[in-house]
């Protein structure tokens, strides 16, 4: 039985910022002139538009995700209401790209990765509390962006892991202890290289608010093109 094998370049943050850096000194934008950390957050902005596209259209989006573990602690009973002698525990995170209700969030389970918890509800706490079979089981949810965990001993839980598409993937990276302040963009930048095209171009196309300049640069050598193409049609 023969399978399919598929092998995924990844690149370096710095490597992602050098490459949309180019693209707008192609098109003779000023934008050339910002900053390393200025580029970062206009790629940041334009993968988080694409990523949020292609959830909605339920594309895979797997190889933009990243992992971060997280100690959970006590939620307070305020939050979430009257769910009977069962403790309820809580996590923060940073903001993840959110569409129909934090589904950016894909799975949340043990640190080692072996087991994911049930996702439900809000409204779904104290149904699945009562279910037969299924009441003593972890299980999770999502309200005004952190996530609430139900069933996981107090005494036991060290740390959950918590997979997902975040806003600023520097931070988790930093909270990973992973990054290096002499060397800032040194570290795997959660995006394909089939993706990367796409991010480009979202990037330029000035609808993030700042994209102003390379817009009118893209414009420019646009009309530049047309202007040259005409003159060779009248020779």
């Amino acid at each position: 039985m023969s399978g399919f094998f598929y092998t995924f370049t990844v690149m370096k943050a710095k490597e992602f910022i050098y490459n949309l850096r180019t693209n707008f000194t192609s098109v003779k934008s000023q934008i050339t002139e910002a900053t390393d950390q200025h580029v970062l957050f206009m790629l940041d902005e334009a993968r988080a538009i694409l990523a949020a596209q292609k959830m909605d259209n339920r594309i895979n989006v797997e190889l933009m995700s990243q992992h971060i573990d997280v100690k959970p602690v006590i939620a307070d009973s305020r939050i979430y209401g009257d769910v009977g002698e069962t403790e309820v525990m809580v996590v923060s995170i940073p903001p993840v790209i959110n569409y129909n209700n934090g589904a950016g969030i894909f799975t949340v389970g043990t640190q080692d990765g072996v087991e994911s918890f049930t996702r439900i509800s809000f409204s779904q706490i104290r149904t699945a509390l009562s279910r037969k079979y299924t009441s003593l089981s972890p299980k999770w949810f999502y309200l005004e962006g952190k996530i609430y965990i139900i069933n996981i001993p107090i005494e036991s839980s060290s740390k959950v892991r918590v997979r997902g598409i975040f806003d600023n993937p520097v931070e988790i990276i930093k909270l990973k202890g992973e990054y290096k302040v002499l060397d800032p963009f040194n570290w795997d930048y959660p995006l394909s290289v089939k993706d990367a095209k796409t991010v480009y171009q979202i990037a330029m196309s000035g609808d993030l608010g700042w994209g102003d300049n390379a817009v009118g640069a893209v414009n420019k050598a646009k009309e530049e093109a047309d202007e040259k193409a005409a003159r060779k049609r009248k020779k």
